[in-house]
């Protein structure tokens, strides 16, 4: 959806029994903002309005409203400020504001609701349409004191259309929540040229002419040029609409490129290269040498020379490469925030996460020919140079993980240390860890350490506490706990049984997989009927030399069967056990209305997989429903989701098939 506000008139107000939504008339709409004219025409008689074309502004004050004659007469006493227009088209344009406003119903309406970053009903949303009507309020009173230094942009811009006036027709969408591709053939300005697409991204068709298909053009549904076939643009890109921009070329010159903003207007003019915009506020060009460099945008302006890759990080910065010509052509990162501000100078080998409570990531830098970390924060600063062997982290992404506030590290000597968050080490480092995986070495509030050949337990302030076993000893018995955690003590650990499709079409009980199925759709009967034929189709086409793992024929027909909910319905799905960084996004892989709206709010440096799905859980208990993770001890995580009411007969089949379910 392309962010737009737009005015239109009404008879009257939602309440009145004479209301009707159909009579609502369009007259004027700007993408992207909101017009200095639009606000000033609401003026200070303006109140907030719930409007029923919003399913959740039918109850609720969303939009602003004010009496018709009020508009027209702040319209003429800005037409009275304003030079006498010097071409017919500012003449033209000025005539059909008047003429729209003198012809218009009694009532004007605002609608800036896509413009406002907070949901309908929410005290943000409150406050931010009231500071819009706070400052249509002030504009209106700078008219009538004819305080000319407010008023500047529309008296500048005044007569045409332009981001202080907008974009002014009796065409003009009045339903912004609902535009979209129309018949082509029912549209005037659509005959005689040449549609080639509708483009979604931005709300607008793909035009040419018959004799001369490489310029296009882009024109809104009910008729607004955006991009008109005189620029003779071609290879418009829009699928940066999101972030508010076009790319283009022109007809004549292919291999030049430029930026237009989301109402046409021309801010980059084309130029030699290639355009890739980064964010909002961002865009890399390539040129025909390859250099590449960061620009800003709108105005263009060189923020970095010589950069590689550019891309956006999962804790919402950007990370830039620079390239350094060094002997081994290794290059260097950085981070910039979303508007193009350094947060860190590119001068590292890597930079991870920054974590979302102490704002503090892990970075790296090649010295004497091996990599060492340290910890940088948000602001900038190096808190720990760079001389630690490993600093902990759950991935090689993640921000460091915190115990008791502090940080595990193992210096370029090779010995355990603990960091605080400002960087400085707990204690003089002494000893090395007693094993190689950290996740051995530091415990929750202790460390094991080697001294003398001997594993020791050592607490956080670097005290010996208790002398273990020797080394080798030690070693020896962690690697039993390990193997007999994992499955792989084979003294102890099960066969794997495995079917052929033929065994599993003889032997699987379907109406305990239809039974499992439809409490796994959360009683979708038919739909379960449905994912059991498709699954026993497609085992009846398999290779028949095929074998599908598990301790029952139910059980390695059920994973194919999950399998199809999970990716072709989207009611379930895998994870693999160190893609924490995937559990904020769960609603795009859940496809289930309840965790649309999940957030992780309360994530914290270090917090695991674990920590992840159960706050997934909680925020499904009042929905009612149950996140079930199908297999438990595996890496992976085959989750999905059942009925609260259902999780108990779930757990009771799934037994039965000898699966192994975890209910969270």
């Amino acid at each position: 959806m392309i962010l737009t506000s737009a005015l239109f008139s009404t008879a009257s107000l939602p309440g009145n029994p004479d209301f009707d939504a159909d009579t609502v008339t369009g007259l004027a709409e700007w993408r992207h903002s909101t017009p200095l004219l639009f606000q000033l025409l609401i003026g200070a008689g303006t109140q907030a309005i719930a409007w029923p074309l919003y399913g959740a502004g039918e109850e609720t004050d969303c939009v602003l409203a004010a009496p018709m004659a009020q508009a027209q007469a702040s319209w003429q006493a800005l037409c009275a400020l304003m030079e006498q227009p010097r071409d017919a088209a500012a003449i033209v344009a000025r005539g059909a504001i008047s003429a729209l406003l003198a012809g218009c119903q009694p009532w004007l309406v605002l609608d800036c609701v896509q413009l406002i970053e907070h949901d309908i009903g929410t005290p943000g949303y409150a406050a931010a349409l009231q500071t819009i009507r706070d400052e249509a309020q002030a504009l209106h009173a700078a008219l009538l004191r004819s305080e000319r230094e407010l008023l500047a942009p529309l008296l500048a811009a005044g007569t045409a259309t332009s981001p202080a006036s907008g974009y002014w027709s009796a065409t003009a969408s009045a339903q912004l929540a609902d535009i979209e591709e129309l018949d082509a053939d029912t549209l005037p300005f659509l005959q005689g040229l040449e549609v080639q697409q509708w483009l979604e991204d931005i709300q607008c068709y793909a035009v040419s002419t018959a004799d001369n298909p490489a310029a296009q053009g882009l024109v809104t549904p009910y008729g607004r040029w955006i991009v008109p076939l005189s620029l003779r643009a071609a290879d418009l890109g829009c699928r940066h609409a999101d972030d508010g921009w076009i790319t283009f070329a022109t007809a004549d010159s292919p291999d030049a490129h430029g930026v237009l903003d989301l109402n046409g207007t021309v801010v980059l003019a084309p130029v030699p290269g290639a355009l890739y915009v980064i964010s909002p506020h961002l865009l890399q060009q390539v040129l025909p040498d390859d250099a590449s460099r960061l620009l800003r945008l709108p105005d263009g302006a060189l923020l970095f020379d010589g950069v590689g890759n550019i891309f956006p990080r999962d804790d919402g910065y950007i990370d830039i490469e620079r390239q350094t010509n060094d002997i081994d052509e290794r290059n260097v990162h950085g981070v910039l925030d979303a508007t193009g501000k350094v947060v860190l100078a590119p001068a590292y080998s890597s930079v991870q996460d920054f974590g979302t409570q102490k704002n503090i990531a892990i970075v790296s830098q090649r010295i004497d020919g091996r990599y060492l970390f340290g910890l940088a924060n948000a602001t900038g600063e190096l808190l720990a140079p760079c001389q630690y062997e490993a600093i902990d982290s759950a991935t090689t992404s993640s921000p460091p993980r915190l115990r008791k506030n502090l940080i595990f590290a193992i210096d370029a000597q090779g010995l355990a240390c603990m960091l605080t968050p400002g960087g400085k080490q707990a204690f003089v480092p002494q000893y090395p860890p007693a094993h190689h995986l950290r996740g051995v070495a530091v415990q929750s509030d202790y460390l094991y350490v080697v001294k003398d050949g001997m594993a020791w337990r050592m607490d956080f302030t670097g005290q010996l506490q208790e002398q273990l076993d020797t080394l080798d000893n030690f070693k020896a018995d962690i690697s039993a706990q390990l193997s007999e955690a994992m499955g792989l003590n084979r003294k102890t650990a099960a066969p794997r049984r495995s079917y052929s499709p033929a065994q599993i079409l003889g032997q699987a009980d379907r109406e305990q997989l239809r039974a499992m199925a439809a409490l796994l759709l959360q009683g979708d009967a038919a739909l379960a009927q449905r994912c059991v034929e498709i699954t026993l189709e497609e085992l009846a086409e398999d290779d028949p030399q095929e074998e599908y793992e598990g301790d029952t024929p139910a059980a390695a027909c059920f994973f194919l069967l999950w399998s199809t909910a999970a990716h072709v319905l989207g009611h379930g799905t895998t994870l693999d056990w160190k893609s924490v960084d995937e559990v904020p996004r769960i609603g795009q892989h859940l496809a289930l209305p309840a965790l649309r709206d999940f957030r992780w709010a309360d994530q914290e440096d270090g917090d695991a997989m674990a920590e992840g799905l159960a706050a997934i859980a909680r925020h499904l208990a009042p929905h009612r429903l149950r996140l079930i993770n199908m297999h438990a001890g595996e890496d992976t995580y085959y989750l999905g989701v059942v009925r609260a009411d259902d999780a108990a007969a779930f757990s009771t089949l799934a037994l039965q098939a000898a699966l192994r379910p975890v209910l969270l």
